[in-house]
């Protein structure tokens, strides 16, 4: 080598290999705490969307049951239960128990991932339906 490359190389500043592997070794870490952290709060929300769509349910029997009893057109639970829209937006998907009227439950899914399976109480001359997970 000659003189001029020599001072080029001598002059340069990079990172040993003992500052990468350490530098890895805390992203590691970091990583390792985060990403189970991440995920749970995914899952939470998922639940929180799930509460917030049975909590729409019980809104939608109590105001069909009030809107059936103040025409007074209530006649069973089953006027209730077909009355309602249960459509609770794109992101919520909605199955039926085989028990369509009375004591009828169902599925309710958000985004395709998060299922829970609800119980509907039967609604009354003098109370509404509740829906609750099983």
């Amino acid at each position: 080598m000659d003189g001029s490359t020599h001072r080029l190389l001598s002059g340069r500043a990079g990172f040993t290999l003992f500052e990468i592997i350490a530098v890895l070794i805390i992203i590691s870490a970091i990583a390792a705490i985060a990403i189970p952290k991440f995920i749970d709060l995914d899952e939470n929300a998922k639940d929180r969307a799930i509460s917030s769509g049975i909590s729409e349910l019980n809104g939608r029997e109590t105001l069909t049951w009030a809107d059936l009893r103040v025409a007074e057109t209530y006649g069973t639970d089953n006027d209730v239960y077909l009355a309602i829209d249960y459509y609770l937006g794109s992101d919520y998907g909605w199955s039926a128990g085989p028990d369509r009227g009375a004591s009828g439950g169902g599925t309710l899914v958000f985004q395709g991932t998060k299922n829970v399976d609800l119980a509907r109480t039967d609604s009354s001359i003098d109370s509404p339906a509740k829906w609750a997970r099983k």
